[in-house]
């Protein structure tokens, strides 16, 4: 039985990169010829309860102390992971430079290539160095989409061969979850949800667009003003410049935010809303759309990067940088009910290989080439 290391650091905070690792965790627990142990920082407590060994990473300095003398004696002796053989983590960190293990690693995108506005130049190098250094160390980077494998390739320079791209399903939560009409009704009540709604489950990063996306439903309720606007989200970053612009465009009664939301009620929501949509200008995948295919809600979403290979057909696009276009999408989704049927059987054919099983199997080759030479 192979001991494997999940390094696992990201926190709900974090948005889509912690549901993308506990699917992570999820389908290498359906490996049983694998032993797990789950590494995170000191004070992440979020997988204590999945049912595997935790152990908790010493601090900062002593990481850093690791690493260096991992690199410069070439001795697993001070690596971090000397109770397994292999490490995967489900999202880059400098914690890997110390493992003295053979690594593969998830590298979700390289969006400051595009976007440099959103980071600060200190962030810029960072990232620069980090991902340089790791897809050195590595003998595997993961990614969801070819897109994503292109900018590897072109900006880290790393070869096709060393690049895997495997697409991780939504969390059980979601597939698994209760839709019967006495959940829905129950979720209703307990989250205070309007009759009707659009729903947007997203932090508030700059890239995410809310502010563009509620000067579109500004448009789209001067035709339909019964229809509501529910957001998730914690109250950082962009959050406050969203909701002053909430109030000057008259819309707090029709905008909904209902910060983090527990995993057993996220299926009822997607359920109980019209459609989603995702207005964001940078993703490599979204993982609020495969959530939408699996309950059955009709997706809208922007017409950019790897976006249009995630839906396919199964989606109304539009441009992210145009309120008009984004009102206009909503509008058109939102009126026409044989187009949402459409959009919910393409979504769900869309899904339809999208499995944990499936994903389970993927890993498992990922795993296999994970080894010392």
């Amino acid at each position: 039985m192979s001991k494997i290391g999940i390094l696992a650091v990201s926190a709900p905070l974090n948005g889509g990169t912690f549901q993308y690792t506990i699917s992570m965790i999820d389908a290498l627990k359906r490996l049983p010829e694998h032993d797990y142990t789950i590494f995170t920082t000191v004070n992440n407590h979020h997988y204590d309860e999945l049912g595997l060994p935790v152990v908790h990473l010493p601090s900062t300095v002593s990481m850093v102390f690791r690493a260096v003398a991992t690199r410069i004696f070439r001795s697993r002796r001070f690596g971090l992971f000397d109770s397994v053989e292999k490490v995967i983590a489900p999202i880059y960190s400098t914690c890997l430079l110390a493992s003295g293990r053979p690594f593969a690693f998830t590298l979700h995108d390289l969006q400051e290539k595009y976007y440099p506005e959103y980071f600060t130049p200190l962030q810029r190098a960072w990232r620069a160095v980090v991902n340089r250094s790791l897809s050195r160390a590595a003998k595997l980077i993961v990614c969801e989409s070819t897109h994503v494998k292109s900018d590897i390739e072109r900006f880290l320079r790393v070869p096709a061969s060393r690049i895997v791209v495997i697409t991780a399903p939504p969390i059980s939560a979601v597939s698994q979850g209760d839709v019967s009409e006495t959940a829905l009704q129950a979720t209703k009540i307990a989250l205070g949800l309007p009759n009707s709604y659009i729903f947007y489950p997203a932090q508030f990063f700059p890239h995410k667009n809310h502010l563009r996306l509620v000067e579109a439903f500004s448009l789209f309720s001067k035709r339909h003003p019964h229809c509501h606007l529910v957001l998730t989200g914690q109250e950082h970053l962009e959050y406050k410049n969203v909701m002053a612009r909430v109030q000057e465009l008259s819309l707090a009664k029709s905008v909904t935010r209902l910060g983090y939301v527990e995993t057993r009620y996220l299926a009822a929501i997607y359920k109980l809303a019209t459609m989603i949509v995702v207005p964001t200008l940078f993703e490599s995948v979204s993982i609020p759309i495969y959530e939408a295919f699996i309950v059955g809600t009709p997706v809208c979403a922007s017409r950019v990067v790897a976006l249009p290979e995630q839906v396919g057909d199964a989606a109304v696009l539009f441009d992210p940088t145009s309120v008009e276009d984004i009102a206009r999408a909503i509008g058109d989704t939102f009126e026409d009910s044989a187009l949402r049927e459409q959009l919910v059987v393409r979504g769900r054919r869309r899904i339809e290989g999208l499995t944990m099983e499936n994903y389970a199997k993927e890993l498992a080759v990922l795993l296999s080439r994970l080894n010392a030479n």
